[in-house]
């Protein structure tokens, strides 16, 4: 009995794993914990929960007026009172819509709240794409939520996670062929936050899956109606404007690659060969749903020209979605590189993830084809629980 109990243990890498993300965790659970009771409206969520209550009040088509975002933000100190470039509402209308429940709290309680319902999006995410154990699946939301990317996210009431988990629901009901439902999550995750999800569904298009595709655009269509129709002609505009300023922001893309070669055409260049890239080895692995849904999001980000330290964490869901299919060896040594980039974002150091997301191309173009055996092995839904 002692021996049989002995190998059931979890190995000592993967507890040590558990066990150093979980204490990384724990620190910044009391930095957010911190930054919450030090400067209450300092959180981003506070833009959000603006435009709802100027929609509530004034009428959808006023939620881009920076105006009455001043006048609202107004009573909410120094910091909650600032609308600038980096300060300013400039999410898709249905971003402000799902804050209405929010809307009349008080900013702490309405960030206290969306943090916790992101904190469980995640983990319900991480438990429904992660592959192995339960210990398995709970190291690897430990180490996920100990990203600083993901931390910062969270630290800032961002809208990183909830794109994440629209996105990992997305690939689960893709990979049991549910494609209606994943096309609308896929739509739903777009209109949270447009740069870290739009190459998703061109991913899934040029592999031939097309149902998925078509219900996603038929939901974006409604969506997008719904938008339009709510802001009319001047809201619209209004809503051209704020992007116009949000793109005067100095710091829009510290993590695009105009960190390594300047606001130029360069920059420019390598985002677009970027994304290409991504999407033409879309079509080669075309027979892979998991590298062509991780190279969809590897080439949202790496295309992408307005990005934070916030979004890279949208590559916790690539990994995760990798590592379910047994990947080589090359393959899971860099991602353990991978996270030690993330975490050197914290210091400023943004240049070495730049440098390891086309080495995390290159190998989800590389990576092996797993024996048919355990493709079959790792599609089986799993069991439903009592």
């Amino acid at each position: 009995m002692l021996d049989r109990s002995t190998t059931r243990l979890p190995p000592i890498w993967l507890s040590a794993s558990a066990l150093t993300a979980a204490i990384t965790v724990i620190f910044g659970v009391q930095r957010w914990i911190y930054h919450f009771t030090t400067d209450p409206y300092a959180q981003d969520v506070r833009v959000w929960v603006i435009a709802s209550r100027i929609g509530l009040t004034y009428g959808w088509s006023h939620i881009y007026d920076i105006n009455l975002e001043k006048a609202v933000a107004a009573g909410f100190g120094p910091s909650g009172s600032l609308v600038d470039a980096m300060h300013i509402f400039v999410a898709p209308p249905p971003a402000a819509w799902v804050m209405v429940p929010l809307a009349w709290m008080p900013i702490p309680a309405a960030y206290l709240i969306w943090t916790i319902v992101n904190v469980a999006a995640f983990i319900a995410a991480g438990w429904l794409v992660c592959p192995g154990s339960r210990f398995a699946k709970a190291t690897l939301i430990l180490v996920g939520l100990a990203l600083w990317p993901i931390h910062y996210q969270f630290w800032l009431g961002q809208w990183v996670v909830t794109t994440l988990a629209l996105l990992g629901v997305a690939w689960w009901l893709l990979d049991r062929e549910r494609w209606l439902a994943a096309g609308i999550c896929i739509a739903l995750a777009i209109f949270a936050k447009p740069q870290d999800a739009w190459l998703v569904p061109v991913a899934l298009l040029v592999s031939g899956r097309w149902r998925p595709v078509v219900a996603c655009a038929v939901a974006g269509a409604i969506l997008g109606a719904a938008s339009v129709a709510t802001l009319g002609l001047s809201g619209v505009h209004a809503w051209f404007d704020s992007l116009q300023i949000a793109r005067t922001n100095p710091f829009m893309g510290p993590l695009t690659y105009t960190s390594l070669f300047g606001h130029n055409t360069v920059a420019t260049a390598a985002e677009l060969a970027f994304g290409l890239v991504a999407i033409g080895l879309a079509w080669y692995r075309r027979d892979r749903l998991d590298l062509v849904f991780a190279l969809g999001i590897l080439g949202t980000i790496g295309s992408a020209n307005y990005l934070h330290e916030d979004d890279i964490g949208m590559l916790v869901l690539a990994a995760w979605i990798v590592l379910r299919s047994q990947p080589s060896l090359q393959m899971k040594l860099w991602l353990l590189v991978g996270v030690v980039a993330a975490q050197l974002i914290s210091i400023g150091m943004p240049v070495p993830i730049l440098l390891w997301e086309p080495g995390f191309l290159l190998l989800l173009a590389l990576e092996p084809r797993p024996k048919r055996e355990a493709i079959t092995a790792t599609l089986q839904p799993e069991p439903a629980t009592a």
